[in-house]
């Protein structure tokens, strides 16, 4: 029992942390991205505000995911929790590797957790998807201001 106490505390501080992350790092972007479409002659003139909100929130992801490689790695360092089983030994990148099939719910297979730690690997997944939609949505909006209709 007490183990998965500590795993489902680790999970919910771990998914608190990504989405308040998330949060904010959609927050600093809507600041600077124009409230609506600037018409101009040149066609390209808002590629850059799209390119810094897609590799933005591109970077912020790789983040995430690498919160939760995190907790993987402390949670497998306290023992007992449970595995990640599928090589040897598990390092830091494999469970940044394991983090990120979860996170993207790709779920390749070659690596699979065991044990209390499930847990954490099925709520990032549900995490994962809906940051990835989040995302999705929100430079659609942004896409939506910087090009405008073709009527503006």
């Amino acid at each position: 029992m007490e183990g998965e106490l500590v795993v489902v505390s680790v999970t919910a501080l771990v998914v608190s942390l990504v989405v308040v992350f998330h949060f904010e790092v959609t927050q600093l972007l809507n600041r600077y991205c124009p409230s609506r479409h600037i018409s101009s002659p040149n066609r390209f003139r808002n590629r850059p505000i799209i390119l810094l909100n897609m590799f933005v929130l591109l970077l912020a992801h790789i983040v995430e995911i690498w919160m939760f490689g995190v907790a993987f790695w402390y949670l497998l360092d306290l023992g007992g929790l449970g595995a990640i089983n599928g090589y040897g030994s598990v390092s830091l990148l494999d469970c940044v590797y394991f983090s990120a099939a979860n996170y993207t719910t790709v779920g390749w297979g070659d690596l699979a957790a065991t044990g209390h730690i499930r847990f954490l690997a099925g709520t990032e997944a549900l995490v994962g998807f809906m940051m990835i939609t989040w995302s999705a949505s929100f430079s659609y909006l942004i896409m939506a201001r910087a090009w405008g209709s073709e009527n503006d």
